[in-house]
């Protein structure tokens, strides 16, 4: 059977675009850079090339959809024309034609009698470029929501095109005024290469700028509270955004612990989550009896100072543990609210429950003592089987589940020793 392939075309019942077939041709130019200058040339002239509506359509990301552009302009089926009002710059829009420009002929696009948003596809073109460079269309601005072959445009793409325009218009001179007046006091700037952290700075939108300065002073408290001894330089902190790191001023006036009812979803969260990291409460040597005992036999080094480890080794989770002997709840951190959400219903007389007694028992985590509740909350186990397994197996996947938190703590532990 033969393997050449076979076109069938259907029944031209819906609207259809006039694509010169060099477009389609072109070598110059990757498959998705033809994809995107087909697919553009298939617009009505009014059309806005919007960049969110290339990333939607194309199923890629902002540097590709950037890429793609480049690879137009590049080949000279796209450029870039700067629009004047009442005699001064405004935004840079980008016009498409169907058939390649001389690449250096762009900078007379200031000398075209308008700006084209898409070129006109009315007839097709011969298959090879013609030699002679057309000209753009003349259209409107247009919000692409006139037109009956018009695609909905994604509202947070269009926002975001919007503050790239607006970073367009704003003044050099008036972003490089703001670089120096957030880095003029920043700690140990003056041994610092300036002009690494000066490109950063230019390489943020606007808004990003205006974030970067606003939570400026609240990330030097946050690095003091912290106890850190070093402060990232300045193309650190914009290249890396580090500000995005601080809580803005809603979320920082949010309470961040709360009182939790004991062996509730929260508090068995925050006490799992304690017992998850090393011990941190002092360890005492053996007493005078326990000597004696371990002397006699009748006990060993190693399970005396396990037992005296468990009892001592986390005192967070004994105090909490204290207070619940006596209905009295503890302060939960809310970080750890939505984790134990995940966490299940566990009777004190099930089997279940005394499979936890013994993950504590081999870890070496203190166990509630006393009359217990009759619900108690810990991690889920999600099938079934051997209880052990599936034990040990819910308290890991809880541990990767809040490693963050973790790692968080364990750090403010380090700064605090």
């Amino acid at each position: 059977m033969s393997q050449e392939a076979t076109i069938r075309r259907g029944v031209r019942n819906a609207h259809y675009a006039a694509i010169p077939n060099h477009v389609f041709e072109d070598d110059r130019l990757s498959m998705e850079a033809r994809w995107l200058l087909s697919y553009l040339l298939s617009k009505p002239d009014n059309w806005t090339v919007v960049i969110g509506d290339i990333i939607k359509k194309g199923n890629c990301g902002r540097d590709k959809a950037r890429k793609m552009i480049a690879e137009l302009v590049d080949v000279g089926y796209a450029e870039r024309e700067q629009q004047r009002a009442d005699g001064k710059f405004g935004a840079s829009v980008l016009v498409i034609f169907d058939e390649p420009r001389p690449v250096s002929s762009a900078e007379n696009a200031s000398e075209t009698g308008g700006v084209a948003f898409l070129p006109q596809t009315d007839l097709p073109a011969t298959a090879s470029p013609s030699p002679v460079s057309p000209s753009p269309v003349k259209s409107a601005h247009s919000n692409n929501s006139n037109s009956a072959n018009t695609d909905d445009q994604n509202p947070r793409e269009g926002a975001r095109e919007a503050s790239e325009r607006e970073q367009e218009r704003e003044d050099p001179r008036k972003i490089d005024a703001a670089f120096w007046a957030l880095v003029k006091n920043w700690p140990q700037f003056d041994g610092m290469p300036k002009e690494p952290a000066r490109r950063a700075w230019f390489a943020l939108t606007a808004e990003e700028r205006r974030e970067a300065a606003d939570r400026f002073p609240r990330w030097l408290q946050l690095l003091k509270a912290q106890k850190k001894s070093h402060t990232p330089a300045p193309s650190t902190y914009f290249g890396e955004k580090l500000w995005k790191d601080v809580p803005t001023e809603d979320e920082a006036a949010k309470p961040s612990n709360a009182m939790a009812a004991p062996f509730g979803k929260l508090w068995s969260a925050t006490r799992i989550s304690e017992l998850l990291l090393p011990p941190t409460g002092i360890v005492a040597p053996p007493a005078k009896f326990e000597q004696m005992q371990i002397d006699a036999g009748k006990a060993t080094l190693a399970d005396v100072m396990a037992e005296k480890r468990m009892r001592a080794g986390w005192p967070a989770v004994n105090s909490m543990q204290e207070r619940a002997r006596s209905a009295q709840g503890s302060i939960c951190p809310l970080v750890l609210e939505d984790a134990g959400q995940g966490f299940q219903a566990v009777h004190r007389d099930s089997d279940l429950l005394t499979a936890w007694q013994r993950e504590h028992k081999r870890r070496g985590w203190p166990f509630p003592e006393g009359r217990l509740p009759e619900w108690i909350y810990f991690p889920a186990i999600e099938s079934e089987g051997d209880l052990d397994f599936l034990v040990a197996e819910a308290v890991e996947r809880y541990r990767e589940r809040i490693s963050d938190y973790l790692a968080n703590r364990s750090k403010g532990d380090d700064h605090a020793a």
